[in-house]
């Protein structure tokens, strides 16, 4: 009787011990990815949508603390109960699971009156790319079909998507007359820069912690002025842990012995979150003031991240290299005084490239230089452009609001 009893309760202390380790392995894998909801984010009337964890169900069934709390913001950045006027809204959600952390910035926009998606009419002009292998006649006929298909997919059930809501807050803030938008203008970057003007208000503006590689006679002179190199890595360094950023291009050159006269800044952005321009203008500040660099020689490279940023603040730089990344053709002639050497590759996915070439077009058809280099298939783009030494010799040769200074090795543009 007595073994029985033993053998219940180790029993019952395995099966117990058992689902603490799933529970465990199941929030692991969830806290990477923890995200929150709103049922609605184009809703009608003062009351705000009702939101959960993505992963509600599970989250709410572990055995570990988990909650969340959302405060809302109306477009004038003060803190609201409610939605007493039409136009757009921020909800900051800060979500805890576990002990750890995170927060999430949810754009949302109130309609002066109720709006019924799926009673509403939506036609569609835009012809879809001939890549998709389907005959134009029939595409041309069948609109009003795709026109049905494409608003679901954008709105659902009659529950806007995110992106509905930032389209709305983005026109709602555009004014009459405007020229169209580029990538540096349009719904998503006011969106960005809405939300960026807020997170400093409330103490939660993006901070990007970054590596440093100073070169090797830095302390040697203490009166020397150093070029800076700002490297923006890809998507696969993001995060938490600092130095997986080691294992990018740039700095695993350097790691592998590459001396680099200049000062080079890495940043990691963390995971879900979009490079922010002003974000990292703000970081140049606080680099120029830390290190001694020289301010009429600073460089940014990498990936869509360098267009983005050269875009935005021209000025500030004296030449850029971006390697592949999509780019806004509309806005090349913002870079036309400004020094480019582009990388792209062969394997590289045909809409990168051709949002690279386009870029590079735009800038010569206003007036500008800009060196393209493709690499030959067997070398990827990345590796190819920081293991190329007359890049160096070309890159340092550059200063802001100079002529650009042709080099050797470098390609006729």
């Amino acid at each position: 009787m007595r073994s029985g009893i033993i053998g219940f309760i180790l029993g019952a202390v395995l099966v117990v011990l058992a689902l603490i380790l799933l529970q465990q392995r199941v929030i692991r894998d969830v806290e990477g990815d923890l995200s929150f909801r709103f049922d609605r984010y184009v809703f009608h009337g003062p009351e705000f949508p009702q939101g959960d964890f993505e992963q509600g169900r599970l989250v709410h069934r572990s055995l570990f603390p988990s909650r969340f709390t959302t405060t809302f913001y109306d477009a004038q950045y003060h803190e609201v109960t409610r939605a007493d006027k039409p136009g757009r809204y921020g909800a900051v959600v800060r979500m805890e699971l576990n002990g750890n952390e995170s927060h999430q910035f949810i754009t949302l926009y109130r309609t002066p009156a109720r709006i019924f998606w799926c009673d509403t009419p939506w036609s569609f002009s835009v012809p879809l790319p001939p890549e998709i292998g389907l005959n134009p006649a029939v595409l041309r006929g069948q609109e009003p079909e795709i026109g049905e298909v494409l608003k679901y997919s954008f709105v659902g059930n009659g529950n806007a998507s995110p992106n509905l809501a930032i389209l709305l807050a983005g026109l709602s803030e555009t004014p009459p007359g405007d020229s169209p938008a580029v990538k540096r203008t349009n719904v998503f970057a006011r969106d960005a820069n809405w939300w960026y003007a807020l997170r400093e208000r409330i103490g939660l503006a993006p901070h990007y912690p970054y590596l440093v590689d100073l070169p090797r006679d830095y302390n040697a002179d203490t009166g020397k002025r150093w070029p800076l190199i700002l490297y923006l890595l890809t998507a696969a360094e993001r995060g938490t842990d600092l130095q997986s950023v080691r294992r990018s291009a740039l700095p695993r050159e350097i790691e592998k012995g590459r001396q680099v006269p200049a000062i080079v800044i890495a940043p990691q952005c963390a995971d879900y979150e979009e490079w922010s321009p002003k974000a990292l203008s703000k970081l140049l500040d606080e680099v120029c003031v830390k290190y001694r660099l020289d301010s009429d020689r600073i460089y940014v490279t990498g990936e869509s991240e360098t267009w983005d940023m050269a875009t935005a603040y021209p000025e500030r730089f004296a030449a850029i290299i971006p390697i592949c990344g999509e780019s806004d053709r509309a806005d090349a002639a913002r870079l036309k005084d400004l020094p480019v050497w582009a990388f792209y590759g062969e394997e590289q996915e045909v809409s990168s490239l051709t949002q690279t070439t386009g870029m590079i077009d735009g800038i010569r058809k206003a007036g500008g230089r800009a060196h393209v280099t493709i690499s030959d298939g067997h070398h990827d783009s990345w590796n190819q452009a920081y293991a190329t030494d007359a890049l160096y010799t070309w890159l340092f040769a550059q200063k802001r609001g100079q002529p650009e200074v042709v080099t050797p090795g470098a390609p006729t543009p």
